[in-house]
C-alpha cells in the first residue's frame, strides 16, 4: 500500500468547535436575496438571507446575530453583534413599553424557533428541509441501493473518522430523516477496513481505504460488483452529517465540518479562507498556493476572502517548490499514466486531444467516464496538467463540471 495515497490517518485529529467567528462572508452565488436583506441592516441567527429557484438547492440563513456589513454579487457579508441581553427588555404592554410593531413579511431581525419536521410525508418534508438550507437533491433520488460514503474522500482529509467518533448521534439523526425521504430498499454504510462503526438500518461494507477507492464510481464498483451506477446513489458521511444537525435542531443548516490546513474544524458557513489560516497558524507568501479540497482533486483559489460553503470538505496550503510546477511539456508515451487509471482510459492520449482542442477525439476516448482522480496528474514525469485538459474538454463539451465531482 503507497502511504502517499493512505485515506485513514494513522492518528486521531478531534474535531475544533470554532465558536469564536465574529465575521463571515456567507457565498450566495445564484441565490436570490430577500427585499430586507440589505447593509446595516441586523439579522438574527438562523435568520432567511436568500432563496434558490431550484427545489433540490437548500436557501441561506446567517450563522449568528449580527449587522450585515457588506453586500456583493458573490457573498453576503456580516460581522457578529450580540443581541440586548433579556433583562434589558421592557414587557410589551407594560407603561412605558414601546407600541407593538405589525409583523414585517421577511423580517430578518426576528427570533428564528425551532421547526417541527414531524408528520411530514417525503415530498412535503423535503421542501421544508430545502428551506432549512439543505440540499435535498442526493437524499431523494430514487435508487434500489443507497450508500453512505463513510471514507476520507482524499488523502489528507481526516474528518470522517471523528464523525462517527464524536459526533454519531447526529449523524444517527440524519440517516433516521434520509430514510423518510427514500425509500430504497438496501442502505449501505462504507467504511475503511478496521472500522466498527455501525448504523441500525443499514448493512456495513468495508474497503482498504486506499485512494480513489473512496471517489464514487470505484466505491460502487467495490461495493456491487458492477460498473452500472445506475440505479445506485452515493452521498458523502458529511452530507448525512449536515441533514443530521437540521434534523436534531429542527433550526437552519448554519455549520458545517471540515478538514481546514491540518485541522478538523466545526465552523459556521462563510467562515473565510483568510481566519482558517489564522486559526492554523499559517501565512501564505508569494508563490504558495491555497488549494480548495484535497491534494489530489482540489483547486486554487484567487482569493482568501471567500466564505466557506456547504460543499466545501477541504482546504490545503501548497508552499511554492514543494511541488513540480505543471507545464506543456510533451508526452513522452512512458505509459504509467494508463497503468494508474482506475477507469482504464488512456490519459495520456485523452490529455492530448483536450490540449489541441479536438474534444470530437476526446469523446471517443470515452472522456465522460473520466472521474477526475488526479492519479494520472500526479505520476506524470512530465508535470503534464491532466486534470486542467480534461476539465476543459468536459467544459466545452457540455459534460459534467468541478462543482458536480465535489458533490461525490
Amino acid at each position: 500500500m503507497d502511504r502517499r495515497f493512505l485515506l485513514s490517518p494513522a492518528e486521531r485529529c478531534p474535531i475544533i468547535v470554532l465558536d469564536d467567528i465574529t465575521l463571515v462572508r456567507l457565498p450566495i452565488g445564484d441565490h436570490a436575496l430577500l427585499k430586507t436583506v440589505k447593509k446595516r441592516a441586523k439579522v438574527a441567527a438562523g435568520a432567511l438571507l436568500a432563496r434558490h429557484s431550484s427545489p433540490n438547492v437548500g436557501d441561506f440563513h446567517s450563522p449568528f446575530d449580527g449587522v450585515i456589513k457588506d453586500i456583493t454579487g458573490t457573498f453576503i457579508e456580516i460581522e457578529y453583534e450580540a443581541p440586548p441581553p433579556p433583562a434589558q427588555a421592557v414587557a410589551e404592554g407594560a407603561e412605558g413599553a414601546p407600541p407593538a410593531k405589525a409583523p414585517v413579511e421577511d423580517d430578518i431581525s426576528a427570533k428564528v424557533e425551532p421547526r417541527s419536521l414531524d408528520g411530514f410525508d417525503a415530498v412535503a418534508l423535503g421542501r421544508l428541509l430545502k428551506e432549512l438550507g439543505v440540499d435535498i437533491r442526493p437524499f431523494t433520488r430514487p435508487c434500489d441501493l443507497f450508500i453512505i460514503n463513510a471514507i476520507n474522500p482524499e488523502p489528507g482529509m481526516v474528518y470522517a473518522e471523528e464523525l462517527l467518533r464524536s459526533y454519531m448521534p447526529v449523524v444517527e439523526a440524519g440517516f433516521a430523516m434520509l430514510r423518510r425521504l427514500n425509500d430504497a430498499p438496501k442502505f449501505v454504510l462504507a467504511l475503511p477496513s478496521g472500522s466498527n462503526a455501525r448504523l441500525e438500518g443499514a448493512s456495513s461494507h468495508t474497503v482498504r481505504p486506499e485512494y480513489p477507492i473512496s471517489l464514487a464510481r470505484p466505491l460502487i464498483k467495490a461495493i456491487t460488483g458492477r460498473e452500472d451506477t445506475s440505479r445506485v446513489t452515493l452521498v458523502r458521511l458529511l452530507a448525512v452529517f449536515q441533514l443530521g444537525l437540521v434534523a436534531r435542531s429542527g433550526l437552519p443548516l448554519t455549520h458545517t465540518v471540515a478538514t481546514a490546513f491540518g485541522n478538523n474544524v466545526f465552523a459556521p458557513l462563510g467562515t473565510p479562507v483568510s481566519t482558517l489560516l489564522e486559526k492554523a497558524a499559517l501565512k501564505p507568501v508569494e508563490g504558495d498556493s491555497v488549494i480548495l479540497g484535497g491534494a489530489m482533486r482540489g483547486v486554487a483559489i484567487s482569493g482568501l476572502r471567500r466564505g466557506l460553503r456547504k460543499i466545501d470538505d477541504a482546504l490545503g496550503l501548497i508552499r511554492k517548490g514543494s511541488k513540480p510546477d505543471l507545464s506543456d511539456n510533451p508526452c513522452i508515451n512512458c505509459g504509467a499514466c494508463v497503468s494508474v487509471c482506475p477507469m482504464r482510459l488512456r490519459p495520456n492520449m485523452l490529455s492530448r486531444y483536450a490540449e489541441f482542442g479536438l474534444y470530437d477525439f476526446c469523446r471517443k476516448e470515452y472522456i465522460e467516464t473520466c472521474i477526475e482522480c488526479g492519479m494520472c496528474g500526479h505520476i506524470c514525469p512530465s508535470c503534464r496538467p491532466m486534470q486542467q485538459h480534461f476539465r476543459m474538454a468536459k467544459h466545452c463539451l457540455g459534460l459534467h463540471t468541478f462543482q458536480h465531482v465535489l458533490r461525490q
